[in-house]
């Protein structure tokens, strides 16, 4: 499985507390920009239930998009990403407070291979903090995170499975939960006990301030 980025060991270390952030729909709004290229490609998304496949059909027919053009038109959209994809409201601010008392380690599943565009984008807007991009488990680096980080560990993502499988390889983190789009949450499944939950950035960084206080 391909990861590409600083490795553990490699990562800046100036706290012992330690922030890891998924990208899209956490720091990077995803379905906005998703939903705006499928249209370009006569599809819409339909907002059912917690999943793409199935839920996009053709304009013109009513007919669902295959899994294949699904995964044609995310690979177009992480091409096109500098252009297509901007940061979630309040991020940058909440994060430049929260790197007085936390490293911050962004943590994406996108597929590496778009790991330049996705650097360059998040330095646009002066998100400069390391990132890797994986098709490993975050549970797994997570864990390994947690032998060089000692003190409160914080992770926000926007998908329960991933939360619960950092629950699983690291128990003693916290987590938080977080999707900038609004229509998905109806749909989310349940989440890890204990999980935390914000709707925006407002509400996410005072929460996070406070987990990362102990």
């Amino acid at each position: 499985m391909t990861t590409i980025g600083p490795s553990i060991d490699a990562l800046p270390k100036r706290h012992d507390a330690l922030l890891v952030l998924d990208v899209d729909e956490v720091v990077l709004h995803f379905i906005a920009p998703f939903c705006e290229l499928l249209a370009e490609h006569g599809a819409q998304l339909h907002f059912e239930s917690f999943r793409l496949t199935g839920n996009v059909r053709s304009l013109s027919t009513g007919a669902a998009v295959s899994g294949h053009e699904l995964d044609r038109i995310t690979d177009l959209l992480y091409t096109e990403q500098v252009e297509r994809q901007r940061p979630v409201a309040g991020v940058a601010e909440a994060l430049s407070e929260l790197r007085e008392s936390a490293d911050i380690v962004f943590l994406t599943a996108m597929t590496p291979h778009y790991y330049a565009q996705r650097r360059t984008l998040l330095d646009q807007h002066g998100l400069t903090d390391p990132m890797i991009a994986t098709e490993r488990s975050k549970g797994g680096l997570l864990a390994e995170m947690r032998q060089r980080w000692k003190g409160p560990i914080v992770f926000v993502d926007d998908l329960p499975p991933n939360l619960e499988g950092a629950r699983r390889s690291a128990p003693d983190i916290h987590l938080v939960h977080l999707m900038a789009n609004r229509e998905f949450r109806a749909h989310l499944p349940s989440m890890p006990k204990g999980t935390a939950r914000a709707d925006n950035w407002s509400e996410a960084a005072g929460l996070i301030q406070r987990l990362l206080a102990g």
